[in-house]
């Protein structure tokens, strides 16, 4: 199957809601391209580029196609119901495993989207996970992101992740505050906007570790998501040209965001309509520092080495498998 039980977003970012499209309204030269998403802080940079007419100025006319999940997200793209797909980097990997090939047209975010909020009744600092040591710890589900990461900053603080706590899955983001709130898990591996929730809107809880930093273990520093295309798509007359065009767009929407976080305040309204400005200001501040970067061979032999270890891949893939350097020469 093309999505293993570590398929990126698979599982972890398991989001309500039906299939939706959102029509763009914008003239091209190049044509339509379609592109699967799933609604989340990982998409703003989508949005931003569509809505600041930054695909347009590329002569694109994109076709933004929602999802619920990003496994339904990666499966359009990887079988062509899409042109393109957002989601995790780490999928490309997974994909050239399987036999599948997939480019990286161009970045998202550098760093992950997750945090393990331990709550407020747990007398711990920030970053000192040992003292999760026979703790009831939440993740959305077995085997997904949520699972993994945690799994591996346990490890990196010493402890056996199937022995010294107990790992309870709780659910999609809707039933990890609700967990806390009950006293059925002590933390919970999240992301927003149940992080601000827990944290700021219900003062529920304290983050203990933050991927969306540098202050995480090396094996947890790892590129977030991306934008990407099979060779296939690429491959077919005038593909190339579009995936240029949409990879310069991607990088003036991130230096945008990178420049003036509020830029994702309206994009974020959206996907996350009942949300103060106050909570939705306080995600910004804090993701929009991902908006830079890029994808380097060391960071992608890095991955190699964390997903082997976590027996997500097999097998090493090379930069050149999951980057095309004619679409690499356009992310400056």
């Amino acid at each position: 199957m093309l999505f293993s039980r570590f398929g990126v977003f698979a599982a972890a970012l398991t989001l309500g809601g039906a299939l939706v499209s959102v029509p763009v309204q914008a003239q091209s030269k190049l044509g339509e391209v379609s592109v699967s998403v799933v609604p989340s802080t990982s998409a703003v940079v989508l949005y931003v580029a569509r809505d600041k007419g930054y695909f347009a100025k590329e002569g694109l006319d994109v076709k933004i196609t929602e999802f619920a999940s990003g496994a339904e997200s990666e499966r359009a793209m990887a079988s062509g119901a899409v042109d393109m797909g957002g989601g995790g980097l780490g999928t490309t990997l997974i994909m050239a495993n399987q036999g599948i090939k997939a480019k990286n047209v161009a970045l998202f975010q550098s760093k992950s989207i997750f945090t393990l909020v331990a709550s407020n009744k747990l007398d711990v600092k920030p970053g000192d996970l040992k003292a999760l040591r026979g703790k009831n710890i939440g993740i959305s589900s077995p085997g997904s992101l949520t699972d993994l990461f945690l799994r591996i900053a346990l490890r990196d603080a010493g402890l056996d992740p199937d022995r010294d706590v107990t790992i309870i899955a709780t659910g999609g983001l809707n039933a990890h505050l609700p967990a806390l709130q009950a006293g059925r898990i002590d933390a919970q591996m999240t992301w927003e906007p149940a992080t601000v929730t827990i944290t700021k809107g219900e003062k529920a809880g304290k983050i203990l570790l933050d991927l969306r930093t540098n202050d995480v273990p090396a094996s947890l520093n790892l590129l977030g998501s991306s934008l990407q295309a099979t060779d296939k798509w690429l491959a077919a007359p005038g593909n190339l040209e579009k995936a240029k065009a949409a990879a310069r767009a991607i990088v003036a929407a991130r230096k945008a965001i990178a420049a003036d976080p509020n830029v994702m305040i309206e994009p974020l309204h959206k996907i996350f309509p009942k949300l103060s400005n106050d909570l939705l200001k306080d995600i910004a501040s804090v993701e929009a520092a991902s908006y830079t970067g890029t994808i380097t061979k060391e960071a992608v032999d890095h991955m190699n080495k964390v997903y082997r270890a976590a027996g997500i891949t097999k097998t090493d893939v090379t930069y050149e498998d999951v980057v095309d350097p004619r679409l690499a020469a356009e992310w400056k």
